[in-house]
Formats: C-alpha cells, structure tokens, sequence
C-alpha cells in the first residue's frame, strides 16, 4: 500500500511540474484585430438555393427572385459569375456590398426561338440577372429537355452559389392558342369616358395560327353568352419592372398591403411571414385568384378576423390557382386578409360576388383587330369599351378567340360610377438620389422629369380632385440646395421652409378621415435633410436607411 501510495505521489508532483513548464514556455497567440474578425465572420447565402422555373417553350420567359443574405457583421462586396458555358452579351458587371438588409435578385431565362434541323433541335436562351440597379445578361444555346446550371456569387470570404432548373419543351407540331390575360378589370370609370386594354396573343405551335376575336353573336363567335357571376377585381398595378409593388389606383379600392412586397408582371409577390394583404369589399362572397409554383408554400387566409383556410401555393410547374374564400354571408362590409407564409406568394386578383353584373348595349365592345395570321409573334388585341350610353352598375361580358388551335374566353368587367363620385388623381412617385417628386400630372412636367433623371417607381397614392368637400389643396415646394420636395396642406408649411420654393398645389388632401381614406405619412431623414411620403405606415422599409417618422400629412385614397 505504502509503496502505490508513493509511486502516485511521484506521478503527481511530475504532471505539475510539466504544466508550470509549459506555462512558461507557451508561445503568445496574437490577438486577431477588428477588421480581419469581420472578414473572418463575413459569410454570404442565398434564399432559395435552389430556383425552378417550371417548363418553357419559344418564345416564353420566367422570372423569379431570391435573396442575397450576409451572415456576418461585416458588409462584404460580392460580384456574380454566369454559369460556365454562357458568353456574356456586352461588357457588364454585376457587383455590390451587401449589409444586414438581403439584397433582392432577379433572375429572368428567355427562351428565345428553336434552332437548328428537325432532328437535332436547340434551344436559343438569353439569361438575365438584375441586382441594384445593375444588370447582366448571358447567351447560350442548349439542347431541348431538362437544364440546371449554377450562379456563383464570389466574395472576400469565398464562393455561394444558387441553382435554376429549367425544362425546356419544343413548339407543339400544331397551331396552339394562348391568350393573357384571361380576365380584364377596366376598374371604375364616369360614364362617357372611352377606355381600352389590350390582350396578348401567342401561338405556340410550329404550324401557323389562324385566328378571330369578337363578342357573342358576331363571325364564327357563340350566338349568345350571360354575364359573369360575380365581379372581378385585378391587383395589377399596370407599372411592371419597377421591382416594388404599389397598392394604390382606381381598380385596387379597398387594397392595403405591409411587409416586402415586389411586383412580378405588375402583381404584388411576396416571400417571408411578414407580408400581409387586406382588401376590403362590399357583397356576399368572395374568391381569389393567385400563382402556383415550385417556390410557393402556405399562407393563411382570415375573413373578418377569423381564420378560415391554409391554401397550399406550391405546384411542381408556375400555374393559376383559384379558392373560395367563404359560401354566401350577409350582403355588406366584409374584411379579407392574407398572411403570407415561408414561400412565395404571387396574388392576381379576387371576384366579388354580390352585386348583380350587367351586360351593355349591342356594340358597346369593339375588339380590333379581330382576325389574324400568327406565326412566331406576339399580336396585341385591342378592347375599347363605349360607355357614353351606360347607366351606373357593374357590367360585364366576355371576348371569345376562336382559331385552328383552340378556343379562349376572356371575361371583360367594368364599374360605371354616378357622375357625382368623388374624381381621384393618381399620384405619380419619381426619384432622383434622395429626392422624391410625387406629381399628379406627369405629363406637363415631362420636361423637368427628364433633364433632371427622375425615375418613374409607380403610383404612390390618390388625391382628391380640387373642390371636393371636407378636402384642402396639398402643396409642394423644393429646395435645389438640397435637392429635395416637400409637402403641406398648410400654405405655410408646418415646418422650417427656409431654402425650399413654393411649386404649388398637385391636388387635394383630406383633412380628417373621410369614408374609404387612409393616412399619408411623412418620413424625414435627418442625415440627408430630405421627405418621403408613403401610406405604409413602417415607411416602406426606410428606416433601415435613416428614414424616421415625422407624422401624418392627411388623409388619401
């Protein structure tokens, strides 16, 4: 016992006398600065990984967005590689520095034509990638059938990459109809007022297209044909490739919408659960009308704050959906809400149902031109809709295609409204820098807009027409030394004007909330000394950029 007791004791003394050693000896590790830790953390991913976009024939195109994502603390600058095999069509870069805010990033593959023999078909494709302001486009021709290819994303910490899969399909070997839209919203109008829409049309067979267009009763179109059930109502916003959706203009009455919304094709698109829509109408039911696809997921649908449905948006190629958001409630005021979930959701429109739907005089829609010869082009249909003999209601009707590749039905709807409705002014949002210029007549100030590069981003809001009750004139004035605009209902501005020359008014704002307004809120940055205007209430996302609240500036349609 004595003897393991000291053979222990021996042990123990030498394991203390090598650690006293080493502690001695242990050469100093350096300390890591700042900078390098950063670039040491920085770390790029992209969300999704991976994009389909779906099957595509000649002469189609998709598009998708995906997200560019720092992981780290610091702003990394990254540039974009094209898939290995494509030749860059023009002396372009595509780069940028990324901070804590994902850098959205379009993707668009344009299949443009068929090449080479019968036997031994290819595909002419141009690829075209769109990230902050800046763009690049890449050619390729590839063999028909399935195609995945990978963007690489190089940065100060490596290499990310994002995959698109694609089938490519030949044209049919016969003539094949296809028109969009399959559904037109002429919104509401004054009777009298002319107004038109164009419908596109396609043939995406190999063999020529042979076609006619006319309402019941005409050439070769049914003999007759009822109005619709129910009204549909287009969330279309008619500014495509903007990149940012806005809810406001006379056919979206009722729309409102949070979080980050995009416009693909002039639809609000959303991904994340922080996008909301809520659209407020009057009747009995109500259904809606979105896209399918490869990257949709659930979202939650909720009808005058209760929960009702879980619709599934994911289909294994982009397609049309439809659901019927509730049976038959009492005629009224009724809430439709939709929260978005982890996919992508891409919402059309809603039909409305309710309110008796009418059908105009004989000859109230004319359709030009009404027949055609169509080969591998796109042909722009033209419907003008005569309304100076239309009493107020909801009307609609139908547009038929007949042709030796198929038949289509488009469904034509419009609200004619008394002559003493509220007239509204659609506000025009430009941006020059830091500048936003909201204007309600484009048009007369063409001029300026030009020669000072103000960028179009869509229609902000509404104004009422000058004179309407319980409303006051909204004016503007700019400062060139700052290069920015301000706006007032107050003649004398309600803040420090100093440096900023009056411009006058662009319409007129309500002063309290009026039925079917909602606020206007002012932003103001500090750092810039410059004024956003937005119905937002989160600012559109800009107080990540300095922006902060500075209160409300009235009320708008």
């Amino acid at each position: 016992m004595a003897r393991r007791f000291f053979i222990t004791f021996i042990l123990l003394l030498f394991g203390l006398s090598a650690v006293a050693a080493w502690g001695q000896t242990a050469p100093e590790i350096p300390l890591i600065p700042d900078d390098d830790l950063d670039s040491l953390h920085s770390a790029l991913a992209v969300d999704p990984q991976e994009i389909d976009l779906g099957i595509l024939g000649p002469g189609e195109d998709a598009k998708r967005t995906f997200y560019l994502k720092n992981m780290g603390p610091g702003n990394p600058e990254w540039f974009a590689e094209g898939p290995e095999g494509w030749t860059l069509s023009e002396n372009q870069n595509l780069s940028g520095v990324i901070g804590q805010t994902p850098e959205p990033l379009r993707i668009r593959l344009v299949y443009v034509r068929e090449v080479g023999t019968s036997k031994n078909r290819s595909c002419a494709l141009i690829l075209r990638l769109e990230a902050g302001g800046q763009a690049a486009a890449f050619r390729r021709e590839v063999p028909v059938g399935d195609l995945r290819e990978e963007v690489r994303f190089n940065y100060d910490g490596g290499t990310i990459s994002v995959f698109f899969h694609v089938r490519l399909v030949e044209l049919s070997p016969v003539p094949l109809l296809k028109v969009e839209p399959l559904r037109l919203d002429f919104g509401t109008i004054c009777p009298g007022e002319p107004i038109m829409k164009r419908i596109l049309l396609n043939n995406q067979g190999r063999e020529p297209l042979r076609w006619r267009a006319g309402v019941a009763g005409g050439k070769e179109m049914p003999p007759t044909a009822p109005p619709p059930v129910g009204r549909y109502v287009s969330f279309r916003n008619g500014v495509s490739g903007t990149g940012t959706y806005s809810s406001s203009g006379p056919t979206r009455e009722g729309l409102e919408l949070s979080g980050n919304w995009e416009e693909e094709e002039g639809y609000p698109s959303g991904q994340g659960e922080q996008n909301v829509l809520r659209y407020r109408f009057t009747g009995t039911a109500i259904s809606l009308y979105f896209w399918k696809s490869p990257e949709g997921g659930p979202f939650s649908v909720f009808f005058d704050e209760q929960f009702v449905n879980l619709v599934d948006g994911f289909a294994e190629r982009r397609e049309r959906g439809e659901v019927l958001i509730t049976e038959e409630q009492l005629e009224g005021p009724h809430l439709l809400v939709i929260v978005n979930g982890a996919g992508r959701v891409t919402l059309e429109g809603v039909r409305v149902f309710g309110k008796p739907i009418q059908k105009g005089h004989r000859g109230w829609i004319r359709v030009f031109p009404d027949s055609g010869f169509t080969t591998r082009e796109t042909d722009y249909i033209n419907v003008v809709l005569r309304t100076h003999r239309l009493t107020p209601g909801i009307y609609g009707d139908h547009v038929f295609f007949a042709s030796n590749g198929g038949d289509a039905d488009v469904e034509v709807f419009l609200e004619v409204a008394p002559e003493t409705t509220l007239r509204f002014l659609e506000v025009h949002r430009y941006l020059a820098g830091s500048d936003y210029l909201y204007t309600t007549n484009p048009k007369a100030e063409a001029k300026r807009l030009q020669l000072k590069g103000y960028r179009h981003i869509g229609i902000a809001f509404r104004l009422f027409a000058p004179g309407t009750p319980g409303t006051t004139d909204f004016f503007r004035w700019f400062n060139p030394a700052r290069g920015d605009h301000y706006y007032s209902s107050d003649p004398k501005g309600d803040t420090s004007l100093s440096g900023y020359l009056f411009e006058g008014s662009i319409g007129s704002i309500a002063t309290s909330r009026l039925t079917g307004t909602r606020e206007l809120y002012r932003w103001f940055n500090p750092a810039k000394g410059s004024y956003f205007y937005t119905t937002d209430e989160a600012g559109e996302g800009l107080s990540k950029k300095g922006y902060r609240f500075d209160g409300i500036a009235g009320f708008v349609r």
